[in-house]
């Protein structure tokens, strides 16, 4: 978590809790096959807030993922595509990941995890 603080402390980003629990997005994610296989990856996801004054990102992105989240729309076509916001998500990866492996020791899963038996 300390890696995490620092690159959203350095982007002037929030760190929320999981805004959606039980969705259980990390394992129904691209990166849970790596983990599965002892390989350490992130699944970083954007949360609630938004940098745009009334913009309820929240309602947006339940009516995106209903219109065209994995859909033949799922495109850059349309203008929805925020591009400045994927530049801090790309950031925000980069930093956490970067930090992390400035770090001598290795990750690790925390006692008690899902996935603590798995071994790195």
């Amino acid at each position: 978590m300390n890696n995490v603080k620092f690159a959203a402390g350095y982007l002037d980003l929030d760190v929320e809790k999981d805004p959606e629990p039980n969705e259980n997005r990390f394992v129904r994610s691209d990166q849970y096959s790596f983990v599965m296989n002892g390989i350490p990856a992130l699944h970083i996801k954007y949360g609630t807030k938004s940098n745009i004054p009334g913009f309820d990102l929240t309602a947006f992105v339940k009516q995106w993922r209903a219109k065209y989240y994995h859909q033949a729309a799922d495109g850059l076509e349309g203008g929805i595509f925020n591009f400045a916001a994927a530049k801090t998500y790309v950031q925000l990866n980069f930093l956490i990941s970067y930090s992390i492996a400035q770090t001598p020791a290795r990750p690790k899963w925390n006692d008690g995890d899902l996935f603590a038996k798995k071994a790195f």
